[in-house]
């Protein structure tokens, strides 16, 4: 259950006066929307100068939700110190506090739009957009942070790919086919010897559309790094890949096709062994969920679309994309 940190309205809407800051989102409208379902307060707002901020602070009463909020600002601070291309294209944090019982952060606003909600884009993009984000995705491979960054990121958990359990109830239910689950987990199995050499990378970890800004030149931006973790250079991409099930298949394509453009040819080999993992494990995740009120039809259709991604992630890298 999200349990409120005592008093959060208040305090946030203290320490916005005590900024000068004028938030286009008050703490009370916020709260008021939101209830206890949004874990962290934010709002454009803007100072006496009236230049435009972002500004964030943690909301829910407990732990997990602290680790990331703190796990955000360590990262955003630590990238200031790097010299990657992708540095331009992740709003800078301008200032930030732990407070005694919640932490808050400003950085800088970005004024666009997100690229979509759910699984639906907001607006369609022109190719040129296309080719820019996937750029910018392939860039977050190369983020290398200095040994003295106060940023200690955990691996990705190698045997979550396997979910044999998972994969064991799903036949069982005859949600999917036995042989297609037997021939899942030797997949998976026999990419374990790469999965492990490539856990290292850093990784965005919950790239969807929602995190994706459009600024007014269309140039991408990644926020809520919130998430951060090493996996292998694969899973951002896929993770945005395979959530994007009611987009157009054409977008999907475009998507991966100017990703791969940025890969060296040891790259591309070690990505069409990689994929299709990340993919048949974030397929899993597709079929199961159960969204509230969602309509039997739309289940009906995501589970249709899942099964077949996770079908084809046993077949060749091109029919893989064409999903």
């Amino acid at each position: 259950m999200n349990i409120l940190i005592p008093n959060i309205e208040a305090k946030i809407d203290k320490k916005l006066k005590s900024l000068q800051l004028y938030p286009q989102i008050t703490p009370h409208s916020f709260f008021k929307k939101y209830t206890k379902s949004k874990h962290r307060y934010f709002s454009p707002c803007k100072n006496q100068e009236g230049s435009l901020f972002g500004f964030y602070a943690r909301c829910h009463n407990n732990k997990d939700a602290k680790k990331k909020f703190i796990q955000e600002i360590n990262f955003l601070n630590s990238i200031k110190e790097t010299e990657s291309l992708i540095n331009n294209s992740i709003p800078k944090i301008v200032r930030w506090k732990k407070e005694n019982d919640f932490e808050w952060m400003l950085r800088k606003y970005v004024e666009g739009k997100t690229l979509g909600s759910s699984r639906k884009l907001t607006f369609p993009l022109e190719r040129k957009t296309i080719s820019q984000l996937a750029f910018l995705i392939s860039e977050i491979k190369k983020i290398k942070l200095k040994q003295s960054s106060n940023l200690k990121l955990k691996k990705f958990v190698l045997k979550n790919y396997l979910s044999e359990s998972l994969y064991a109830n799903l036949s069982k239910k005859k949600i999917i086919p036995s042989l297609l689950s037997r021939k899942s987990i030797k997949n998976i199995n026999s990419a374990m010897p790469l999965l492990e050499k490539e856990n290292h990378y850093i990784s965005q970890g919950d790239l969807n559309l929602g995190n994706i800004i459009i600024d007014k030149k269309n140039n991408p931006w990644l926020i809520d790094w919130e998430l951060i973790h090493l996996n292998n250079f694969a899973y951002d991409i896929g993770y945005l890949w395979a959530h994007l099930w009611e987009v157009k298949r054409e977008f999907r394509q475009k998507l991966i096709l100017e990703y791969i453009k940025h890969l060296d040819k040891n790259e591309l080999l070690k990505f069409k062994k990689l994929l299709p993992i990340v993919a048949s494990y974030l397929s899993l995740g597709g079929i199961c969920i159960k969204h509230s009120k969602e309509k039997k039809i739309k289940l009906e259709k995501r589970r249709i679309f899942y099964v077949r991604l996770l079908t084809n992630c046993l077949k060749s890298f091109e029919e893989l994309v064409r999903t």
